[in-house]
């Protein structure tokens, strides 16, 4: 089952800024799942291979 994400940075309320996923699950919902800095750096090497 496909499901669309897309990788977000953004500032918290308190300033500090931090990257997660956004998962939407449907058109209105979206769920956002906080990554470690080794889920990150996972990330980051994916997109440079591409």
């Amino acid at each position: 089952m496909p499901v669309k994400a897309v990788v977000v940075e953004r500032t918290s309320k308190s300033g500090n800024p931090y990257v997660a996923i956004e998962v939407y699950i449907t058109d209105k919902i979206k769920k956002l799942v906080f990554l470690t800095p080794a889920e990150l750096e996972l990330i980051k090497m994916n997109a440079n291979n591409k």
